[in-house]
């Protein structure tokens, strides 16, 4: 090869990686709203043309999200912060500072605590007319969680048993999620579909809008029959925590923890 061919091979190599780099983000940032499979409506913010900040309520959601995207319409829209605040009380800052027009949408703005469900979204904006932002968030992939049941912890209350029957299958791991006050649970017992079962000592406070981590179930037992919860005792007179039991299919991906 002669030494003006190689030179030509290189300059090629070198103009052509830049522009398959910037084509694979152009295609990870043409994200659509419309793309039902991995993008869902979280909220919309309605604003008028001042500085000021607001709140979308997200609440429980049955997905977790990796990233977040907004669309802008009606008007012109400088957004300044977000500030993303999870089930458990903690919360992300993420800096804009960019002004969108009416019609555009923001890139893909990836979560550090992606595998948290999202209580609200605040945001920081100046507004040039009236205009609507639309957030929207991207599912996170991973294993498929199924509800079994929930239970509303009454006054006084100390037992309760959520009935599963055999309808759903198989399963190889449980967790627990809280919300609308704390829970405080002492142990769960499942009961399997022959009759056996397995105590799960929790002995622990689970404040609200939070879950416990994926607690593993004896491999020769899956099918479940019920659940039963044993709480420690509260004095509460408000309305009692929510309780949900949701199951990790034999079959899914991701390993239990105890």
């Amino acid at each position: 090869m002669s030494k003006r061919s190689f030179l030509a091979i290189v300059c090629a190599i070198a103009v052509l990686t830049p522009l398959a780099s910037a084509e694979a983000q152009r295609g990870r940032d043409d994200w659509r709203p419309d793309n039902r499979t991995d993008w869902e409506l979280l909220g919309s913010a309605q604003i008028g043309t001042r500085l000021e900040r607001d709140v979308i309520e997200v609440g429980r959601r049955e997905g977790r999200f990796q990233s977040i995207g907004f669309t802008v319409t009606g008007g012109e829209a400088r957004i300044e912060d977000l500030r993303i605040v999870y089930g458990g009380g903690q919360s992300e800052d993420l800096r804009v500072r960019e002004v969108f027009k009416p019609g555009t949408r923001s890139r893909p703005i990836d979560l550090g605590r992606g595998g948290e469900f999202i209580q609200r979204i605040e945001i920081t904006y100046r507004a040039f007319g009236p205009v609507k932002i639309d957030f929207y968030g991207e599912k996170r992939r991973g294993p498929e969680w199924a509800l079994l049941g929930c239970q509303r912890v009454g006054f006084l209350e100390t037992k309760d048993v959520i009935r599963v029957g055999r309808r759903e299958g198989a399963f190889r791991a449980l967790k627990l999620q809280v919300n609308d006050g704390t829970l405080r649970l002492n142990r769960m017992r499942v009961v399997f579909g022959d009759r056996s079962s397995q105590v799960l000592d929790v002995r622990a406070a689970i404040p609200k809008g939070t879950e416990t981590r994926p607690i593993d179930l004896d491999g020769r037992r899956r099918v479940i029959e019920r659940i039963e919860l044993d709480y420690l005792p509260s004095l509460n007179l408000k309305r009692g925590p929510e309780v949900c039991v949701l199951a990790l299919e034999a079959g899914g991906h991701g390993p239990g923890r105890r």
